[in-house]
């Protein structure tokens, strides 16, 4: 039950971070530095303030309703999503109406802000606590999975967090024919804005590299397996021939899969499709506020999800 004077619930500021580091720990076993949080959940990279919100007994911080901010385009129009992630309570105050009214004073933020939606790529338990918000559904991303005959050095190179090591071997930096092949101009679908000022964004708590092979472009992050994340191909040979050097530079690596997460409406997931079968993945569940929206007009990425 719901009791508006025993708790605290306010926007995220400065001095809440550590807290939010701590409430994580707790709750998920997560480890990330406050530094890494402070880049995550910096609402300035879209040019907006912050629309997280934590919540105290007391001095006791209890839970926390993460939200990021992100850039959408479609022909010449912009504009911002907040994707909601890092949902957290503390397990003696689950049950208490902590999370919905968290959730909703984000919302306000985000409202007032002109942000157009709040989605998620969801689980089972985010699935049902965002129906009880009048959350809607959307689809399942498809995720392709490519195994690689490694002994797997990267997942032991990961836990010591020696991940640093792949600069070594892939571009950090993108060439203007990669850029130009990663951005399309998005006549008819909103996709996320990749700019130099959101990788730079996303390399503030991440490192990303870039492997081109065969005209194709592949951003991806390496943790234990390559993640792969906004990738273009011209054409299902060049894939295949693009995938088979990819799997003998992580054959070399140790990298023993290299994993994709598509919308199942973007041309790769159809491209992907003709060299191996696809999985489900995450559902995408989203909350319009000012306008009627569907995200049949979304092709969302790898790469919008927070963690990437």
């Amino acid at each position: 039950m719901w009791d508006k004077d025993t708790y605290q619930l306010k926007k995220l500021e400065e001095n809440d971070f550590p807290f939010v580091k701590e409430l994580l720990w707790k709750v998920f076993r997560k480890k990330i530095s406050v530094t890494k949080l402070k880049h995550k959940y910096d609402a300035t990279y879209p040019g907006l303030e912050q629309v997280s919100t934590i919540a105290y007994h007391g001095k006791t911080p209890i839970a926390f309703y993460g939200a990021i901010l992100q850039q959408f385009k479609k022909n010449n129009e912009t504009i911002i999503l907040a994707q909601a992630c890092d949902s957290s309570t503390l397990e003696k105050y689950q049950g208490k109406g902590l999370h919905f009214e968290l959730a909703k004073l984000s919302y306000e933020l985000m409202s007032k802000q002109n942000v157009s939606c709040v989605y998620a790529f969801m689980n089972e338990n985010s699935y049902r606590s965002t129906k009880k918000l009048g959350w809607k559904e959307h689809n399942h991303m498809l995720r392709f999975h490519f195994e690689t005959p490694t002994f797997p050095a990267a997942k032991a190179l990961n836990k010591l967090n020696y991940n640093d090591l792949y600069g070594l071997f892939f571009k950090k930096e993108a060439s203007n024919q990669a850029l130009k092949a990663l951005n399309p101009k998005h006549n008819d679908t909103f996709q996320q804005v990749f700019t130099k000022t959101f990788v730079s964004y996303k390399n503030s708590f991440k490192n990303h590299y870039y492997i081109e092979e065969e005209n194709c472009v592949f951003w991806v992050k390496i943790e234990g397996v390559m993640h792969v994340g906004l990738s273009y191909a011209p054409s299902n040979v060049a894939l295949q021939k693009a995938l088979i050097k990819i799997k003998r530079k992580a054959v070399f690596l140790g990298i023993s899969e290299i994993l994709f997460q598509v919308d199942s409406k973007a041309s790769l997931a159809r491209q992907l499709a003709t060299i191996t079968a696809p999985k489900k993945s995450w559902y995408v569940g989203y909350l319009p506020f000012k306008r009627p929206m569907d995200l049949k007009d979304f092709i969302f990425t790898y790469s919008d999800l927070d963690t990437f």
